[in-house]
């Protein structure tokens, strides 16, 4: 009898830890980093049948990004992968449609590539020295005008110094000009358009043909390199001119600042994105501008929210976009004429959009249990229709639920956030809290799937993603009210949704962690500095002195050609006030320190800074460096990497 018990115990206890288990593999965890792909650059074939999309999933084997672009049709769902390269990006259909342009490297250099589009073998068009940087069809499809950059000056072997202008901290070389060629459909021999002292950016730069091909539209600025912010315009260059030729500028938007424009498929306008009142501490706008020149118009006045991009209707009358809107997303269709109309899409994030001949919204959007998919929406619908499932393995984990919840600031402002629960939320246990804030300032925490945020909460971690002062999705008072004030105003708004949350039973008060990357990073470092009840935090890429990031970050020309923060040394007294840095006698909480040793944006001297005089004062600190360019690493494995140490650091300290 004794003997049957046992093993009636032993036989349900093996049954639970079986259970428990399976429950616990069903969580997200690292090893699921593999499964989640980005989803990019939607296009909408002319006739409107089909599009095609650009998926790149992970290989942390060979520590790449495998890319391809894929074709799905929108009617029957039917999914074909178009290309075998592993590096392709940027697809556009040809004007009639029958043949599909991309890019794509060879031998380290980006090259584009024109197949059929109903499949076969990919043709290479360019053999630039140097690669590409992007390109635009003819409209009659039978040529490209791409973007490049010139060849070095043949120099003695060890001639390698160089002048300084507009070139990043670090970098090794002076920034090479970018210039227009322009190509025959078939390949062959390039043709170089105008040269001149002159340079294209590589970011947010346009390129667009006249629908009658005799010239092309495209950003000009006055010296190459990506810190030149100052003087840009928009310009026209006849293709038909010869290499002295110089680009006649578009009138019309002087002192208004623009970024990147898009023009009318019957070329009669431009939509351009501007900085409300021309000062970029505001949100941007749509703006309408005859392509020729002349009187600017707002387009979207009416709607006070930040907008980054548009899609022409193919019939020209308008154009569609995406804007963040609270804690969700928001489609606004805006009409050349008339009053824009607001397309609700749910909770569904949007983040790229194309359109078909009849109206139909094609676009990439993420759900909070959910990374991003293909989506349809139709003329009269509500809502979205889902046409791909690249993450159903994802989607059918236990994740942790999303909720949003608003305040206010102090002085009146709409805020709101982010709550991510560990999955299987018990209201009746207490869970540690750990703030995750978002970088920029400029950008906000949406109810979207969070690879991090997921990771987290399945550390038993309640996530909470605040939007601050800074952030766009309530509008320019918001938007705009973190100028000249970086820390204290974001740092109460913080403080003020943290102490909704702590009221919340399930909150564990005496375990609460702080972190974030970037302008997060720097967040983090103001809040341990003003603030206790930090248990441990963690900050990556944090601005430390504004001083030394007005003097060496890749922005810094931007800042100062439009005043858009601080001057030195004017503003010296407010610079050292703003920066962490000043306080790290009050930092009593121990601190992660995470960067890259090539950072240009935040150079990494500024956590050394931080490191250094802790260590002095007998601190808790630790620095971990990863030895890479880039804000943020490119790569998977380092990316991972980086949410691995992150979580490592919480499960050791909040537990």
């Amino acid at each position: 009898m004794r003997l049957r018990l046992v093993s009636r115990l032993s036989v349900s206890l093996l049954a639970s830890l079986l259970a428990a288990n399976t429950a616990r593999a069903q969580l997200f965890g690292l090893e699921h980093y593999a499964k989640v792909a980005r989803v990019s650059d939607v296009q909408v074939s002319p006739l409107g049948d089909r599009a095609v999309i650009v998926l790149a999933w992970p290989n942390y084997d060979a520590n790449a990004w495998e890319s391809e672009i894929v074709q799905v049709d929108l009617k029957t769902r039917a999914r074909v992968t178009l290309t075998q390269r592993k590096t392709a990006s940027t697809p556009r259909w040809s004007p009639t449609g029958d043949r599909l342009a991309f890019m794509a490297a060879v031998d380290g250099r980006t090259q584009l590539f024109v197949l059929p589009a109903s499949g076969g073998e990919a043709r290479q068009v360019t053999r630039s020295p140097t690669g590409i940087v992007g390109y635009a069809w003819k409209p009659d499809g039978s040529a490209f005008a791409y973007r490049a950059f010139e060849e070095p000056a043949k120099r003695e072997k060890f001639d390698d110094a160089f002048e300084v202008n507009a070139n990043d901290y670090l970098t090794l070389a002076a920034p090479r000009q970018v210039h227009l060629w322009v190509v025959g459909a078939e390949g062959g021999e390039a043709r170089p358009l105008a040269r001149g002292s002159w340079s294209i950016p590589t970011l947010f730069a346009t390129t667009a043909w006249s629908p009658d091909g005799t010239s092309i539209l495209f950003t000009k600025q006055n010296v190459a390199g990506t810190r030149e912010w100052e003087n840009r315009e928009l310009a026209r260059l006849e293709v038909a001119a010869g290499p002295t030729a110089l680009p006649t500028p578009i009138a019309g938007i002087e002192g208004r600042r623009c970024g990147a424009g898009w023009i009318s498929p019957d070329g009669r306008h431009l939509a351009l994105t501007c900085p409300v009142d021309g000062h970029v501490k505001n949100q941007t706008e749509l703006v309408l501008l005859p392509s020729a020149g002349g009187t600017p118009r707002r387009l979207t006045s009416s709607i006070d929210r930040n907008f980054s991009y548009a899609i022409w209707r193919p019939d020209s009358k308008g154009v569609v976009a995406g804007v963040a809107d609270g804690t969700a997303s928001a489609l606004w269709e805006i009409p050349v004429e008339g009053a824009p109309t607001r397309r609700d899409v749910g909770r569904i994030g949007v983040a790229d959009v194309s359109l078909t001949p009849d109206g139909t919204i094609i676009f990439i959007g993420s759900e909070a249990n959910r990374p991003p998919e293909l989506y349809a929406l139709r003329p009269g619908s509500s809502t979205p229709e889902r046409l791909t499932n690249f993450h159903d393995a994802i989607a059918a984990l236990t994740l942790g639920k999303v909720e949003a919840f608003r305040w206010t600031s102090d002085d009146g402002l709409p805020l709101d956030g982010i709550l991510t629960l560990p999955p299987n939320f018990d209201a009746a246990r207490k869970y540690p809290l750990l703030l995750n804030i978002h970088g920029g300032p400029w950008g906000s925490s949406r109810e979207t799937f969070s690879t991090r945020s997921q990771l987290l909460a399945s550390k038993g971690f309640l996530v909470f993603e605040p939007n601050y002062r800074g952030s766009d999705n309530h509008g320019n008072a918001l938007y705009s009210a973190v100028y000249r004030d970086h820390g204290a105003g974001p740092g109460r708004d913080i403080m003020a949704g943290l102490a909704i949350l702590k009221k919340r039973a399930y909150v564990d008060t005496t375990r609460i962690g702080v972190s974030g990357w970037s302008y997060g990073g720097y967040m983090t470092t103001w809040l341990i500095g003003h603030y206790d009840g930090w248990r441990a935090a963690m900050a990556g890429a944090a601005v430390i002195d504004l001083v030394d990031d007005y003097n060496l970050n890749d922005l810094s020309l931007f800042i100062r050609a439009y005043g858009e923060t601080l001057t030195f040394p004017k503003d010296l007294a407010l610079m050292k006030e703003q920066s962490p840095g000043t306080y790290v006698d009050r930092m009593k909480t121990p601190l992660l320190l995470l960067s890259n040793t090539g950072d240009v944006r935040v150079p990494v001297t500024q956590s050394y800074k931080l490191y250094n005089a802790l260590k002095e004062r007998g601190r808790d600190v630790r620095m971990k460096l990863w030895p890479v360019a880039g804000h943020f690493p490119g790569d998977p494995w380092r990316a991972r990497d980086i949410d691995r140490e992150w979580a490592a650091y919480f499960e050791e300290r909040l537990r």
